[in-house]
């Protein structure tokens, strides 16, 4: 294993309230739209608006009659608003997993973030984390908090305040996302005993 990446840590501080709820915010979003806004959100929307004008045509040109085009439009009507509330129960899902998270660090107490070639690696108490560089998805800081989001799982979060300044922040984006574009990952360790 490689020593602590040079001027990156590790960093000590707990999480406060406003912090934890911005990132169980900004999780629970990302989560809740995972798989594409246009997919889950607007193709739905666009589906309801094309029956409906599918069924109004048919009813005007006289193809249908009146009241099976009203009873599309019904149908139409109640499968789209099943799908926003499937949509917003996993909205309300994500956020109670996120909030579930964020209260699992702070009741931690102290967190412990090291930084080395391959990711970062969180310790406090019974947690003992790690996210390595080359299977982050995205590296971004954001209302004050800089995160480290792998493709599934919850991310890593750093408060902006750990660094000394913006200069700190912006160098650590890039390292991050240079290691984790090169894939490199941390080589597997045997125990002798």
């Amino acid at each position: 294993m490689s020593a602590t990446a040079p001027g990156f840590g590790p960093f000590a501080f707990e999480l406060t309230d406003e912090e934890a709820g911005a990132a169980a915010s900004r999780a629970a979003l990302r989560a809740a739209l995972e798989g594409g806004l246009l997919s889950r959100h607007f193709a739905p929307l666009a589906a309801f608006l094309l029956a409906m004008l599918f069924a109004a045509i048919l009813a005007f040109t006289g193809l249908v009659s009146r009241r099976s085009a009203e009873i599309a439009l019904i149908l139409a009507a109640a499968a789209f608003m099943i799908n926003r509330l499937w949509s917003r129960r996993r909205f309300a899902l994500a956020r109670r997993a996120a909030l579930d998270w964020t209260q699992r660090l702070k009741s931690a107490g102290e967190l412990v973030v090291s930084v080395d070639d391959y990711g970062l690696r969180l310790a406090a108490g019974p947690l003992n984390t790690a996210w390595a560089f080359a299977e982050a998805q995205d590296v971004e800081d954001a209302g004050g908090l800089v995160y480290l989001w792998p493709r599934s799982g919850e991310p890593a979060v750093l408060p902006a305040r750990v660094f000394p300044d913006a200069a700190a922040i912006a160098d650590f984006l890039t390292f991050a996302r240079a290691h984790g574009a090169k894939g490199v990952r941390a080589p597997i360790v045997y125990d002798d005993d």
